[in-house]
């Protein structure tokens, strides 16, 4: 930590350098920032503080809601039988954003990883099948990206569902091998939903 900042300020930075992708300098700028606009420290203070209480899980996808439905939950105009499994809600609005796709989802939020104490309870299944269940599901479309925990989780979401009677479909090759969904150019995940390949029929 840089010498002759203040408590005050250090404290800062080293909280903004705990965040993901930011590093020091930036921590840094981001503080430096704050200190000569104190009417956007208001701001942000006060909807930090708010961000918790106001954001919460939508009851039946499990995607960021101010209230107890999403917003996609209550489209109905939405394809009703298809359901898309994403890891978490910045998937969710990157597949939203092609346009491409019109049913439903659910939200993981994490991976499966036994070292992490992450297993099937963690990322919801039995809601997921509970949903299946009770709102007529015909098609399951895995859309998870094609890392080595995403593949994992995949092939445990396939064995899950494997006496459930729904077709199971998962993003098309085009998708390279080990990059993240959110990463991946909206022409080339237009065609790769579009294009989903079959992993188990009805």
């Amino acid at each position: 930590m840089p010498k002759g900042y203040p408590v005050a300020l250090n404290q800062l930075i080293s909280t903004f350098a705990k965040l993901p992708g930011v590093g020091e300098k930036t921590a840094q700028r981001f503080s430096l920032f704050l200190l000569s606009h104190p009417e956007l420290c208001e701001t942000l203070g006060d909807l930090i503080k708010e961000l918790p209480y106001r954001v919460k899980l939508c009851k039946i996808c499990r995607n960021f809601s101010e209230n107890d439905l999403c917003s996609i939950c209550q489209d109905d105009t939405r394809e009703k039988e298809v359901l898309c499994i994403v890891e978490n809600p910045v998937t969710l609005h990157h597949i939203e954003a092609t346009g491409v796709y019109r049913g439903y989802y659910f939200v993981l939020h994490y991976l499966l990883s036994p070292k992490d104490g992450i297993g099937p309870k963690e990322i919801g299944l039995d809601e997921l099948t509970f949903l299946i269940k009770t709102r007529g599901i015909k098609e399951v479309f895995i859309a998870l990206s094609p890392t080595m925990a995403g593949e994992a989780t995949a092939t445990y979401i396939l064995q899950h569902l494997k006496n459930e009677p729904v077709k199971i479909t998962r993003l098309a090759c085009g998708v390279p091998m080990g990059m993240e969904i959110q990463f991946v150019d909206p022409l080339t995940l237009k065609k790769a939903i579009t294009g989903r390949e079959c992993l188990k029929n009805e």
